[in-house]
């Protein structure tokens, strides 16, 4: 059990719906937060594969879309169709709610994505989102932050006035899904489950603008339920994308994972993604994929006794010693990465040794990312970084 300090904590969370069939409620939501000119955010995946026209038909009322590019960019917003629109509703992935959240921004705010970029620079609160997954993976919908290319750089908008307004998850969206997105955002969330969970301890983590505040009495519960769903479930529903356990079990824990690191922070291997998925523009779970082995790598001298545990808790060792145990935790993340097909070094992303420097320099610079790292981030990660080439 977890011990309740004496450190404040602060826990939000949007509005949430869980289970089959809640995604025809988006009319009452919108009724429910005075939205009648709602602009749709989604893609044009979405849109094929009837998912959308699930979401909106039941909508009586005046609907404006726009289609989110697949990795957007602090340039994407240039036609966004927001005269009279007064709410937002995603339909889709990451990157769909991610462009969402910034549409509201701008609808409340004006000016240019570029000037939000970083923490706290949301002057007040936005129109309602209302946050409809078609993935089990970013856990968007739970959490105050976008993503956004920026001059070659993944970068965030953090603020808490962009935590949706509400969020209705329902597993059957993403029965439809395809495998390799299955992979790609699945390895997200379990990611988002490991890095919350064993994240820098609350205590030792400054107060800042936004709530990752480090792993805490009320995140890790959420982290532990989220990564035994996503590590019992995610090959199951990769294999066979009609399980439907398995997709229910993946919504609940990718959601469940958005809620644990929107309060705790995540940590290295998601600043080593973000750095390699700019420079490269790859998808962001193959940039995780990559990037899970130097992470871990690198955090072993502060959390070997917390992987060892894990390791013992998902049932992939018996071994004796922490030691023998945390290699089993990284051996488990190998295996689970190549049985999704999911690139295994930074080479299999196209970058070599001439860019470690550059890699190491953008990660380190990632400050939202790194505070809550349970080791200091700085120069000793280059020769992990170097390593990972060999």
């Amino acid at each position: 059990m977890d011990d309740v300090h004496g450190t404040p904590i602060t826990f939000r969370t949007p509005d949430v719906r869980f289970g089959a069939t809640v995604a025809s409620e988006v009319p009452a939501a919108l009724d429910r937060y005075g939205v009648d000119r709602p602009l749709v955010v989604t893609d044009e995946g979405v849109e094929e594969a009837g998912v959308l026209s699930r979401v909106t038909d039941p909508v009586e009322r005046p609907v404006e879309t726009h289609y989110a590019t697949t990795e957007p960019g602090t340039d994407d917003f240039e036609d966004l169709p927001l005269d009279d629109v007064d709410g937002v509703v995603a339909v889709g992935g990451g990157s769909a709610i991610d462009t969402a959240k910034v549409a509201a921004v701008l609808a409340a705010h004006g000016g240019h994505p570029a000037d939000y970029l970083g923490v706290g620079r949301v002057a007040g609160p936005t129109a309602p989102v209302l946050a409809v997954p078609t993935t089990s993976g970013t856990g968007s919908q739970a959490t105050q932050t976008a993503v956004l290319a920026h001059e070659g750089v993944k970068r965030g908008i953090s603020d808490e006035h962009l935590r949706p307004t509400a969020a209705l998850v329902d597993p059957t969206l993403t029965e439809g899904l395809p495998a390799h997105v299955t992979a790609r955002s699945g390895f997200d969330a379990f990611v988002h489950a490991l890095e919350s969970l064993t994240a820098r301890d609350h205590r030792w983590v400054p107060e800042r603008p936004i709530t990752y505040q480090g792993a805490n009495p009320v995140s890790r519960p959420l982290s532990r339920q989220a990564l035994t769903l996503a590590h019992g479930s995610l090959e199951r529903a990769y294999a066979d994308g009609g399980d439907r356990a398995a997709r229910r079990a993946m919504s609940l824990g990718a959601h469940l994972a958005g809620a644990a690191f929107s309060t705790a922070g995540l940590g290295v291997v998601h600043a080593l993604a973000s750095t390699v998925g700019g420079m490269t523009g790859r998808p962001h779970g193959e940039c995780l994929a990559a990037s899970v082995r130097p992470g871990l790598t690198y955090n072993l001298p502060a959390r070997r006794g917390e992987y060892a545990v894990l390791a013992r808790d998902l049932g992939v060792t018996e071994a004796a010693t922490d030691d023998e145990a945390a290699a089993a935790l990284l051996a488990e993340c190998d295996r689970l990465r190549a049985a999704l097909d999911l690139p295994g070094s930074l080479s299999d992303l196209g970058l070599g040794t001439d860019d470690v420097g550059a890699i190491v320099e953008r990660t380190v610079a990632q400050d939202r990312r790194i505070a809550t790292n349970p080791r200091t981030v700085d120069d000793r990660l280059r020769a992990v970084v170097a390593a990972a080439f060999d």
